[in-house]
Protein backbone atom coordinates (compact mmCIF):
# COMPACT_ATOMS: atom_id res chain seq x y z
CA UNK A 1 0.00 0.00 0.00
CA UNK A 2 1.11 3.38 -0.81
CA UNK A 3 0.68 6.74 1.74
CA UNK A 4 0.39 9.96 -0.05
CA UNK A 5 -0.19 13.21 0.14
CA UNK A 6 -1.30 15.46 -2.69
CA UNK A 7 -1.32 19.00 -2.84
CA UNK A 8 -4.87 20.62 -3.38
CA UNK A 9 -3.68 23.22 -5.53
CA UNK A 10 -0.99 21.95 -7.71
CA UNK A 11 -1.73 18.28 -7.57
CA UNK A 12 1.90 17.69 -6.36
CA UNK A 13 2.58 14.67 -4.65
CA UNK A 14 4.88 12.90 -2.42
CA UNK A 15 4.77 9.09 -1.54
CA UNK A 16 5.16 9.15 2.87
CA UNK A 17 5.44 5.47 2.72
CA UNK A 18 5.22 2.18 1.14
CA UNK A 19 3.40 -0.45 3.19
CA UNK A 20 4.24 -3.99 3.81
CA UNK A 21 2.75 -6.62 5.01
CA UNK A 22 2.40 -6.35 9.23
CA UNK A 23 2.93 -2.97 8.48
CA UNK A 24 -0.06 -0.43 10.31
CA UNK A 25 -1.85 2.33 8.17
CA UNK A 26 -2.43 6.05 10.06
CA UNK A 27 -0.53 5.49 13.29
CA UNK A 28 -0.65 9.50 13.73
CA UNK A 29 -4.22 9.22 14.03
CA UNK A 30 -4.17 6.35 16.64
CA UNK A 31 -1.45 8.65 19.12
CA UNK A 32 -2.98 12.06 18.39
CA UNK A 33 -7.08 11.49 17.31
CA UNK A 34 -6.55 14.05 14.82
CA UNK A 35 -7.72 13.28 11.07
CA UNK A 36 -4.99 12.89 8.75
CA UNK A 37 -5.18 13.80 5.50
CA UNK A 38 -3.30 11.02 3.60
CA UNK A 39 -3.95 8.95 0.51
CA UNK A 40 -3.74 4.86 0.53
CA UNK A 41 -3.82 3.58 -2.51
CA UNK A 42 -3.11 -0.23 -3.06
CA UNK A 43 -0.02 -1.08 -5.29
CA UNK A 44 -0.94 -5.08 -5.12
CA UNK A 45 -3.83 -7.15 -3.62
CA UNK A 46 -3.86 -6.87 -0.11
CA UNK A 47 -5.68 -8.41 3.07
CA UNK A 48 -6.61 -5.56 5.67
CA UNK A 49 -7.42 -5.94 9.07
CA UNK A 50 -9.13 -2.73 11.11
CA UNK A 51 -9.54 -1.99 14.04
CA UNK A 52 -11.66 0.88 15.90
CA UNK A 53 -8.85 3.61 17.43
CA UNK A 54 -10.64 3.18 20.77
CA UNK A 55 -9.84 -0.30 21.23
CA UNK A 56 -6.12 -0.68 20.04
CA UNK A 57 -5.46 2.42 22.62
CA UNK A 58 -6.73 -0.19 24.71
CA UNK A 59 -4.73 -2.91 23.76
CA UNK A 60 -1.78 -0.32 24.07
CA UNK A 61 -2.29 0.92 27.88
CA UNK A 62 -3.42 -3.13 29.21
CA UNK A 63 -1.22 -5.46 27.09
CA UNK A 64 2.67 -5.32 27.60
CA UNK A 65 3.27 -8.04 24.82
CA UNK A 66 1.22 -5.97 21.99
CA UNK A 67 2.83 -2.50 23.39
CA UNK A 68 6.42 -4.10 23.44
CA UNK A 69 5.89 -4.77 19.68
CA UNK A 70 4.27 -1.43 18.89
CA UNK A 71 6.96 0.50 20.48
CA UNK A 72 9.68 -0.51 18.46
CA UNK A 73 7.48 -0.23 15.25
CA UNK A 74 6.49 2.89 16.09
CA UNK A 75 10.57 3.85 16.37
CA UNK A 76 10.74 3.13 13.07
CA UNK A 77 8.16 4.60 11.66
CA UNK A 78 9.02 7.87 13.26
CA UNK A 79 12.46 6.98 11.66
CA UNK A 80 11.23 6.64 8.03
CA UNK A 81 9.34 9.84 8.51
CA UNK A 82 12.87 11.60 9.25
CA UNK A 83 14.67 9.99 6.58
CA UNK A 84 12.55 11.02 3.81
CA UNK A 85 12.63 14.84 5.42
CA UNK A 86 16.15 14.60 5.44
CA UNK A 87 16.30 13.41 2.27
CA UNK A 88 14.40 15.89 0.89
CA UNK A 89 16.49 18.36 2.49
CA UNK A 90 19.80 17.63 2.10
CA UNK A 91 20.23 15.53 -0.87
CA UNK A 92 20.14 16.18 -4.63
CA UNK A 93 17.30 13.71 -6.43
CA UNK A 94 20.55 11.15 -7.25
CA UNK A 95 21.23 10.56 -4.19
CA UNK A 96 17.48 10.74 -2.81
CA UNK A 97 17.14 7.78 -5.26
CA UNK A 98 20.10 6.28 -4.50
CA UNK A 99 19.34 5.85 -0.15
CA UNK A 100 15.48 4.62 -1.24
CA UNK A 101 16.53 1.84 -3.27
CA UNK A 102 19.37 1.38 -0.11
CA UNK A 103 15.81 1.15 1.97
CA UNK A 104 14.48 -1.53 0.75
CA UNK A 105 17.26 -3.90 0.07
CA UNK A 106 16.94 -6.25 2.94
CA UNK A 107 19.56 -5.55 5.44
CA UNK A 108 19.29 -8.20 7.54
CA UNK A 109 20.57 -10.84 5.31
CA UNK A 110 24.33 -10.23 5.10
CA UNK A 111 24.49 -12.90 1.86
CA UNK A 112 24.71 -9.94 0.03
CA UNK A 113 27.65 -8.73 0.73
CA UNK A 114 30.12 -8.17 -2.79
CA UNK A 115 27.17 -10.65 -4.42
CA UNK A 116 25.72 -9.24 -7.84
CA UNK A 117 22.05 -9.82 -8.45
CA UNK A 118 20.35 -8.44 -4.96
CA UNK A 119 16.51 -8.03 -5.58
CA UNK A 120 14.85 -4.64 -4.08
CA UNK A 121 11.64 -5.66 -2.01
CA UNK A 122 8.86 -3.84 -2.23
CA UNK A 123 10.15 -0.91 -5.00
CA UNK A 124 9.43 -4.22 -8.20
CA UNK A 125 6.73 -3.13 -10.58
CA UNK A 126 6.95 0.47 -9.79
CA UNK A 127 6.74 3.09 -12.30
CA UNK A 128 9.50 5.63 -12.61
CA UNK A 129 6.37 8.10 -11.81
CA UNK A 130 5.85 6.33 -8.81
CA UNK A 131 9.77 6.43 -7.58
CA UNK A 132 9.34 10.07 -8.26
CA UNK A 133 7.13 10.65 -5.69
CA UNK A 134 8.85 8.76 -3.05
CA UNK A 135 11.81 10.94 -3.49
CA UNK A 136 9.92 14.43 -4.11
CA UNK A 137 11.22 14.29 -7.89
CA UNK A 138 10.07 14.19 -11.41
CA UNK A 139 9.49 10.81 -13.19
CA UNK A 140 11.90 12.34 -15.98
CA UNK A 141 14.73 12.60 -13.35
CA UNK A 142 14.10 9.52 -11.81
CA UNK A 143 14.32 7.99 -15.19
CA UNK A 144 17.74 9.57 -16.14
CA UNK A 145 19.13 8.65 -12.87
CA UNK A 146 18.53 4.88 -13.09
CA UNK A 147 19.66 4.92 -16.76
CA UNK A 148 22.97 6.29 -15.38
CA UNK A 149 23.14 4.12 -12.24
CA UNK A 150 22.29 1.11 -15.45
CA UNK A 151 25.31 2.27 -17.57
CA UNK A 152 27.35 2.46 -14.32
CA UNK A 153 26.69 -1.27 -13.83
CA UNK A 154 25.09 -0.35 -10.51
CA UNK A 155 21.67 -2.13 -11.20
CA UNK A 156 19.78 -3.64 -13.97
CA UNK A 157 15.72 -4.37 -14.56
CA UNK A 158 14.83 -7.43 -14.91
CA UNK A 159 10.63 -8.04 -15.59
CA UNK A 160 10.08 -4.79 -14.30
CA UNK A 161 12.17 -5.63 -11.12
CA UNK A 162 15.07 -3.89 -9.77
CA UNK A 163 18.38 -5.68 -9.17
CA UNK A 164 21.26 -4.61 -7.98
CA UNK A 165 24.79 -5.61 -9.06
CA UNK A 166 26.97 -3.55 -7.32
CA UNK A 167 25.64 -2.96 -3.85
CA UNK A 168 28.87 -1.07 -2.63
CA UNK A 169 28.33 1.63 -5.84
CA UNK A 170 25.13 1.52 -4.51
CA UNK A 171 25.89 2.68 -1.20
CA UNK A 172 28.55 5.21 -2.59
CA UNK A 173 26.31 7.02 -4.45
CA UNK A 174 23.90 7.18 -1.40
CA UNK A 175 26.96 8.57 0.69
CA UNK A 176 27.75 11.04 -1.82
CA UNK A 177 27.05 14.06 0.63
CA UNK A 178 29.55 12.48 2.96
CA UNK A 179 31.97 11.84 1.07
CA UNK A 180 31.94 15.94 -0.17
CA UNK A 181 32.24 16.87 2.89
CA UNK A 182 34.85 14.97 3.66
CA UNK A 183 37.09 15.67 0.99
CA UNK A 184 36.16 19.35 0.83
CA UNK A 185 34.78 18.99 -2.66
Amino acid sequence: MQLTRIHPGTVKQITISILSEGDMYDVLTLLDGQSHDISPSALDDLKLLSAPIGEVRNWIREHPDFNDNFMPYLGKRIRSREALATDLGLYDAHTRLARLILRYVDSGDSSHQDKPGIEVRLLHDLSNETLAHMVGSARQVVNRHLQAMKKDGILHTENRRLIIDDLEKLQQEAQQLEQELQTGS
